[in-house]
């Protein structure tokens, strides 16, 4: 039977500022929000509840992860370039430390203990064992300039880890102005470099580590090959100038993008042709995104998060697909995954919502 995305909760009454950050727990049973008004939710994703809140005083939550498999361990960065680690059992645990003395983490990547912090020019590597332990494994240095972008600061804009050709433990590192670098966790280099004509303000890795899509602040959204880093194609949607995210969803067959018009869009990553818009209201600007899936109970979720302009609270939309019986009242499809070692090409449909 058919799937269609439905918004079925909207989670508006906790944060003020700006919703920076979404990450789903690992059986997509918990979403974690982070806003510039220094507070973290933690709401469950079926009745919409919150659960938690952790206010980090005056320090915006820039950046979230979990800690998979668990779903009751998450990572934070906070502006003042500290990491706190949270434990949710019968109460609420934070500890935290210093990763960057002086700028904000605005990006974490993490590989079983490996965690990545990113913090404007900086990328540390760090071993997390328990609460407490942090042991710094390596710093990656920006790649070089070069006559186009000598005099544009190196700002680091991604961070993702893939196996790909070059490693089985790939890191990404996406930069503003400098392109993309390709690091060698095994190694301990650099494994290959991807030269970006344009800006990058975001980017996500497809599940093989073959692709690779590119939101290029201007345009839209770009798809490279990561083999011989050639363009394959785009997604004209202006970005405003804005780092708008983007993620490879439904196991890398569709692309989710962000928006500076308040239309979440979603792309089939083959033919690049629009799957479907996710509507917030037409003066909002959607700089979060988060996917999960849940195969083993085939539940498929979106989460975007808004900004908080013109006197406007931020505020999170959370979406899920639902079985439909009339395929005609649906406009259009989107090709998923039933399940993560049978993989069949199924008809999910994604409302035009209004």
């Amino acid at each position: 039977m058919p799937l269609q995305y439905k918004l079925y909760h909207r989670l508006e009454e906790e944060h003020q500022g700006t919703i920076t950050s979404l990450a789903f727990s690992s059986h997509g049973t918990f979403l974690a929000v982070g806003s510039l008004d220094g507070k973290l939710s933690l709401w469950s994703t079926l009745s919409g509840r919150k659960l938690h809140v952790v206010v980090t005083g005056s320090n915006a939550v820039l950046s979230i992860i979990w800690m998979m498999p668990s779903e009751n361990h998450l990572l934070c960065g906070l502006a003042n370039g500290v990491v706190i680690s949270i434990h949710i059992d019968d109460c609420v645990t934070v500890m935290g430390f210093t990763a960057h003395s002086s700028s904000p983490v605005e990006y974490l990547a993490v590989m079983d203990c490996i965690v990545v912090t990113g913090a404007c020019l900086e990328v540390f590597l760090w071993n997390h064992e328990g609460t407490a332990k942090w042991t710094q494994l390596a710093q990656i240095l920006p790649p070089l300039s070069i006559s186009v972008n000598h005099e544009s600061k190196v700002i680091v804009t991604s961070l993702v880890w893939a196996r790909t050709k070059y490693s089985e433990r790939t890191l990404l590192v996406a930069y503003l102005h400098h392109g993309i670098l390709l690091w060698d966790a095994i190694k301990v280099k650099m494994a290959h470099f991807v030269y970006v004509k344009t800006l990058v303000g975001s980017m996500s890795v497809s599940r093989d580590g073959n692709v690779l899509v590119v939101s290029n602040v201007t345009t839209g959204f770009d798809i490279y090959h990561l083999n011989d880093s050639s363009l394959d194609g785009s997604m004209l949607q202006p970005s405003n100038g804005m780092l708008v995210p983007v993620a490879f969803i439904h196991g890398g067959q569709a692309i989710l993008g962000g928006s500076p018009c308040g239309k979440v869009q979603i792309w089939d990553s083959t033919d690049r042709s629009l799957l479907g818009t996710l509507m917030h209201d037409t003066k909002d600007v959607v700089l979060s995104i988060a996917a999960h899936v849940e195969s083993r109970e085939d539940r498929f979720l979106i989460a975007t998060g808004t900004c908080a302009l013109e006197g406007r609270r931020g505020y999170v939309q959370l979406w899920h697909a639902v079985e439909v019986e009339d395929v005609g009242e649906c406009r259009l499809c989107l090709v998923c995954f039933h399940s993560p070692l049978e993989f069949k090409r199924l008809q999910t449909v994604i409302p035009m919502v209004s």
